[in-house]
């Protein structure tokens, strides 16, 4: 069944956004802008590239406050066996080629332990070339892409796939009475991963996939894929494989064409970003999440995330932010797990060791040769 999810007073949402974007500044320039020298003794060294500008960074902030909400909370406790915990993050904008960049940079210091909260699919990518080579643990990336499901002893997933995002999509569309869907898909990798995560679940559920149309990342140019998913007869639902901006830029624009049809989406796509940017219309749209409701404080994960969150400043809870926290916790749990004295190599042993763990009312697994994480799958959905 469809989740309902809440919605904060748009007010309330632009003070949540300054409030966390002052708080991740103040966290990540400065270690953005230092040299990737040796840290202060004490501390445990983490590094990420990630969305922190550009239209993506919502995602990327997000991700990273839950993370850091976490740390901060640790550290206050006096930290792991005394070590500080210190996120290192550099700032791609959602750019494989600045993410090449910055993993050069993070791998090269011996004492970053992991690179972790990736953001995205040709992102991440670019990242797998430097995980193998310097054998760098990378954890929680913000991706569900079969890219990173390939066997590889180093990566470790938190979230589901989109495979089976895609699988509870399809499920939900035939439900609605779908039969005809049109596709809307980001113009790079990540695009590609979910349109054809997509097809193998529609031909499972008797859907027939029939125009489709990409965009550009980073772009919220979307004339043109109107053109093509909006020709008579127009599908009875669009399923979008792009971020925030772009998705909402497509359905705004094709509700002003007097489009009537429903909307699905992966979860990359951020369902409280895109909420904002539909400014709170989210009628007939459906989106996959990998996490449970952030403001259902019933459930443990949840309340200790919105605990952690307040004591680092922030008001408000979304999704995002909790996919952070819980990543994190994983990443905690493998250094907690690791023999002594910390590389990476422990930490990466600590990790596939972990087997059954249960957060608090979420659930993952790892094991030597099996590295997925969570297989949580839940759908949020307005009429």
């Amino acid at each position: 069944m469809p989740i309902l999810s809440s919605q904060p007073s748009p007010h309330g949402r632009r003070i949540g956004r300054r409030r966390l974007l002052s708080v991740l500044l103040g966290a990540l320039a400065g270690p953005a802008r230092a040299a990737l020298g040796k840290p202060p003794a004490g501390e445990i060294l983490i590094g990420s590239s990630a969305a922190f500008s550009g239209p993506a960074a919502m995602l990327g902030q997000g991700l990273h406050a839950g993370a850091l909400a976490l740390f901060k909370q640790i550290n206050s406790q006096g930290g792991l066996a005394g070590a500080k915990l210190v996120m290192r993050a550099l700032d791609d904008a959602y750019e494989p080629v600045r993410t090449d960049k910055n993993t050069r940079l993070l791998v090269d210091d011996p004492k970053v332990l992991a690179l972790f909260g990736y953001v995205g699919t040709p992102t991440s990518k670019a990242a797998l070339p430097y995980v193998r080579r310097w054998q760098i643990p990378f954890v929680g990336a913000f991706t569900g892409a079969a890219v990173l499901w390939e066997p590889n002893p180093m990566v470790f997933n938190v979230r589901a796939g989109y495979r089976a995002e895609a699988e509870a999509l399809a499920g939900a569309m035939v439900t609605a009475g779908v039969k005809h869907l049109g596709v809307l898909y980001q113009a790079d990798l990540f695009g590609r991963a979910g349109m054809e995560a997509m097809r193998s679940a529609a031909e499972g559920q008797g859907l027939v996939i029939g125009p489709v149309a990409s965009v550009q990342r980073n772009s919220v140019d979307v004339q043109a894929a109107l053109t093509v998913l909006l020709v008579k007869p127009q599908p009875e639902a669009i399923f979008m494989v792009s971020t925030y901006a772009s998705c909402a830029a497509f359905i705004q624009a094709a509700r002003q064409r007097g489009y009537a049809g429903r909307f699905y989406s992966l979860s990359f796509a951020g369902l409280e970003p895109l909420r904002q940017a539909l400014h709170q219309d989210m009628r007939k749209v459906t989106i996959a999440q990998v996490v449970p409701d952030p403001d259902d404080a019933s459930i443990a994960v949840v309340a200790a995330y919105q605990k952690a969150m307040r004591e680092a400043g922030h008001k408000h809870f979304d999704s995002i932010s909790l996919e952070g926290y819980i990543a994190a916790r994983v990443l905690v749990e493998g250094l907690r797990n690791a023999k002594k004295p910390l590389s990476r190599e422990s930490l990466a042993q600590g990790l596939e060791t972990l087997g059954h763990l249960d957060l608090g009312g979420f659930q993952v697994a790892y094991r030597p040769k099996d590295h997925q994480g969570s297989n949580y799958i839940g759908l949020r959905s307005e009429k």
